[in-house]
């Protein structure tokens, strides 16, 4: 008898803490216009970089910036004595900047292009004047002063590829199509072509 009294209260028991049927409960309607929700986990960003030309002047305007990076930063003295632009447009912009620094005992290249400064040490003697930033025209006073003959000089502006060098107060401009190249020479401080 006590074991039928017992099963009698387990059942009463369980039938509190369930439900016997459905419990009324309002099914959830998908709000009308609204997006599903997907996850889609990590998604891939496109940034597409910054290939458009840098002026000279933008690359002078850091040049400092770049002392902190020296590979001599106990010598004060810096001293330049080449520059050099790649890949010009037509305007004297280039795709990079190299300038051939002296620093004592210690030469190095600093290229600047759009990822920022990058220092090389350069094992081999400069021999060049040191070249005063604030005495030479830049590159884009050259294209603007002379454009005329320089474009002359570019048989096809999309093949064209050009290359300045500033050294001994000399611009030396290379023009290279193809397998030809064209050299054409401007004083640094006045910006003529020199014949």
């Amino acid at each position: 008898m006590i074991t039928i009294a017992l099963l009698f209260a387990i059942c009463l028991f369980s039938a509190c803490v369930s439900p016997l049927g459905p419990v009324n409960q309002t099914p959830q309607m998908p709000t009308p216009n609204a997006s599903p929700k997907i996850d889609v986990g990590i998604t891939s960003i496109n940034i597409t970089p910054d290939l458009s030309p840098i002026s000279f002047d933008e690359a002078k305007g850091k040049l400092k910036s770049s002392e902190s990076l020296s590979l001599n930063q106990f010598q004060k003295e810096t001293r330049i004595l080449f520059i050099q632009g790649g890949n010009l447009d037509e305007s004297g912009n280039a795709e990079r900047w190299v300038f051939g620094i002296n620093k004592g005992d210690t030469n190095e290249l600093r290229v600047y292009d759009h990822s920022g400064w990058t220092i090389i040490a350069w094992n081999n003697s400069i021999s060049a004047d040191e070249i005063d930033l604030d005495h030479v025209v830049s590159p884009a006073a050259i294209f603007d002063q002379n454009k005329d003959q320089i474009l002359e000089s570019s048989p096809s502006t999309i093949t064209a590829q050009r290359d300045i060098e500033l050294r001994n107060g000399t611009y030396t401009l290379t023009i290279t199509s193809g397998s030809t190249s064209e050299i054409l020479m401007f004083n640094a401080t006045t910006g003529a072509a020199i014949e």
